[in-house]
């Protein structure tokens, strides 16, 4: 009976610790970085304090500031954002039936 207990309270354990790692689809998150310009895939690059890259895929249509501009590369902003999964597709534009799980930026501020 012990030894049923010990497995059981291992096995908790183990799922409350993976539980937390997941990020789930939709959950809103907010990063403070720089931003790098585009990628060659054209994903947002921003680089946060510890040096750590974060690329996003699109930016929420609501957002005033236009990424597009070079004069913003270098500045420091505040920002919200999500994943979602996209479809993907081929070079003739055709769907293969797998998806995607990307970053999009919700909100961002400028920070002085």
């Amino acid at each position: 009976m012990k030894t049923l207990y010990t497995a059981a309270l291992v096995l908790f354990t183990l799922i409350s610790f993976s539980a937390k790692k997941a990020t789930p689809i939709n959950q809103e998150n907010k990063l403070t970085a720089i931003f790098k310009g585009l990628t060659t895939n054209d994903y947002y690059k921003f680089v946060d304090d510890k040096k750590e890259e974060h690329l996003f895929y699109d930016v929420d249509q609501e957002v005033e500031i236009g990424l597009d501009d070079e004069s913003l590369i270098g500045k420091k902003f505040t920002l919200t954002w999500k994943t979602k999964e996209i479809d993907v597709y081929d070079n003739n534009g055709d769907e293969i039936g797998e998806k995607l799980t990307v970053k999009t930026i919700l909100t961002i501020v400028a920070v002085k």
